[in-house]
């Protein structure tokens, strides 16, 4: 009956727009709209079909052979999963672990989810059927029990009429090690617990939900581990490192950290368990385990300290795992509010299309030209941060290759990297190409804020500008300082090692940059030349539609709007660099039509045309392996 529904919709849907009752969007819109309804409803009353019949698993289990004389529910943690006990007529009992479309539904939104969040995803592919789900589990658990590792034998998978698939484990007699008072958790135990997942590592199997729900404890004081619904075989050392990782954080909420740490270290050795403490973080760890970790704060702190103390080490960074930050989403709100304030400023779209058609194009020439200047005017100024000889063509190859990564990485964090290893091959240790760049970094804050200060003060900036800035400004700069200060209060360790660090180092650099002319003399030409190739591309472009501003004026716009743009979390300051150069333009007497083309003209000389050049130059460098 659903699919003759489903079919009858889009039918009435098709045909009010073949005859002119709708529009497309508006029938779409309805049908988002019924399905949105659906969904509520769904939610408040539940949806049907949610569990299995049990007449439909006693039918599907005798069609398998099985002979069963009393089926029950199951009362576990059974995540995207209905379980239920099945006792035999030879008095034998079976575990089943039933998966249905709405389960398979949940984790399609689940590894959605994981993927949008993490950095590095290595989840299967979402869009697999409940039979492929349950045998790639009983395949899992077969590899795990050939590997060494107890877990209950697998019986048989089968599928019942609607396309749940049923997977049926032999029944053991033992209590989930979540339920086991704590006093009967001995360090032997804990220890057997580790070399169950030694024997999991040595297989390459990740379970990947290692948590203590997962581990039975029989009558012997015996381990067993099971659910393999989400594991995988020739799993990446990173897999392997998270099941420790998990497994240590949930026996510490239970004995401890003392006895979590050292219990792992005896069994997986010191490298072993070292290797993790980069991953001990709840982003790395299960919903349940950072649900426990509420009741036992700061205890993942403490396992990593107990671990470093019993081995020697220092304590690791943290890993980077979120690929986005909750102080990114705060600045894509508030860029996306400082674009909504300015771009009023821009006018009316007409404005701006009347304003190209109009355009000279040599001057859109002049400004290609220029902006090409910049690369090599970057390659100079990286010549005087390293204190080692480089070629001026292959480094201006460099900075065009690393503006093809700065359009998939906000801050410039791409071109950084890829500047680190072009001189860390070029003979630089790293802390000197750390250094390096950094200073390059340096020495354009120190060009481009004396810049800015020189040219609002010879522009009067109490006269030329006043009574021209536009509505909103004083929030776009109220905004920025604001998330500069929480930018320091949120600064964390990680930061202040990788990027406070590297300056201060860079700061003392440069002091000794200074006593050699002829590098202080090429790291502040390029530095300077970056910006004003980039100034002089902005006046080409708006002259090519018109414009009557002064060089004065264009520079100290662009380096004001470069200095706003630089605090977007945004590739390359995507939205909010364009806002702002608008709005300035604006502010000093040039009509909002020509400052609208000449922003998207200079936009298209600097970012989107280049795009090409700059992805054939990685890939030649890549294939040359000069990076």
């Amino acid at each position: 009956m659903a699919p003759l529904a489903w079919a009858l919709v889009w039918v009435v849907m098709v045909a009010r727009v073949y005859v002119g009752a709708h529009l497309p969007v508006d029938a779409i819109g309805g049908l988002a709209l019924g399905w949105l309804v659906g969904s509520a409803l769904h939610l408040l009353l539940g949806a049907p079909g949610g569990r299995p019949a049990e007449k439909s698993v006693l039918q599907a289990l005798a069609a398998a052979g099985l002979e069963v004389l009393q089926l029950r529910s199951a009362s576990v943690d059974a995540r995207a999963s209905t379980p239920f006990v099945a006792r035999l007529t030879n008095g034998e009992e079976l575990f089943l672990k039933i998966v249905g479309r709405e389960q398979r539904d949940a984790d399609v939104l689940f590894k959605i989810w994981r993927y949008l969040i993490y950095r590095e995803v290595e989840d299967e592919t979402p869009f697999v059927t409940p039979k492929q789900q349950i045998e790639h589990a009983a395949y899992l658990s077969l590899l795990a029990e050939r590997a060494g590792v107890r877990t209950p034998s697998v019986v048989l998978s089968t599928q019942l009429g609607d396309g749940a698939t049923i997977l049926a484990e032999r029944m053991i007699s033992a209590t989930g090690l979540d339920l086991l008072p704590p006093e009967r958790c001995d360090d032997d135990l804990l220890r057997n617990i580790w070399r169950q997942v030694e024997l999991l590592r040595r297989a390459r199997i990740a379970h990947r939900d290692l948590r203590r729900a997962n581990v039975l404890v029989d009558g012997l004081a015996q381990p067993w581990l099971i659910d393999f619904g989400f594991s995988e075989s020739a799993a990446s050392d990173r897999r392997l490192a998270q099941d420790v990782a998990e497994m240590l954080a949930s026996l510490a909420i239970m004995v401890g950290a003392g006895r979590a740490a050292a219990t792992a270290v005896d069994v997986l050795g010191p490298e072993g368990v070292v290797a993790v403490l980069p991953l001990l973080q709840p982003m790395a760890l299960s919903s349940a385990t950072r649900h426990d970790l509420l009741a036992r704060p700061g205890i993942l702190t403490d396992v990593r300290k107990e671990v470093c103390q019993v081995t020697g080490c220092a304590v690791p960074a943290l890993a980077p795992l979120a690929r986005v930050r909750l102080q990114t989403v705060v600045w894509l709100l508030g860029a996306a509010f400082a674009i909504h304030l300015l771009l009023p400023q821009v006018g009316e779209v007409r404005q701006t299309l009347d304003a190209l058609h109009s355009v000279r194009w040599q001057w859109l020439l002049v400004g290609a030209t220029t902006a090409s200047t910049a690369y090599f005017a970057a390659a100079l100024g990286m010549l005087g941060a390293a204190n080692r000889p480089l070629s001026l063509g292959r480094t201006a190859l460099v900075e065009l290759a690393g503006s093809f990564l700065n359009r998939m990485s906000p801050k410039g964090l791409g071109g950084m990297g890829l500047n680190e290893r072009f001189l860390e091959r070029s003979g630089l240790e790293r802390p000197e190409a750390m250094v390096a760049v950094a200073l390059s970094m340096t020495a354009g804050v120190l060009v481009d804020v004396p810049s800015l200060i020189l040219a609002l003060a010879l522009l009067g900036i109490a006269g030329p500008l006043k009574g021209h800035t536009p509505k909103g400004w004083e929030v776009l700069v109220g905004f920025v300082v604001a998330m500069a200060v929480l930018g320091l209060l949120l600064w964390s360790p990680l930061g202040q090692q990788r990027l406070l660090a590297p300056l201060l180092r860079a700061l003392r650099q440069l002091g000794r940059v200074l006593t050699h002319p002829e590098r202080a003399l090429a790291l502040f030409l390029g530095a300077a030349g970056v910006t004003f190739a980039n100034a002089l591309t902005l006046a080409a472009s708006l002259h090519a539609f018109g414009t009557s501003a002064s060089l004065l004026q264009i520079v100290a716009v662009y380096l004001g709007g470069a200095a706003i743009a630089s605090a977007s979390p945004t590739p390359g300051g995507l939205g909010a660099i364009e806002a702002a150069l608008v709005a300035g333009l604006t502010s000093v007497g040039i009509p909002s039509g020509p400052a609208g083309a000449g922003v998207l003209a200079f936009r298209l000389l600097t970012f989107w045309l280049p795009i090409g050049p700059d992805f054939l130059a990685f890939r030649y460098l890549r294939r040359r392996q000069i990076i």
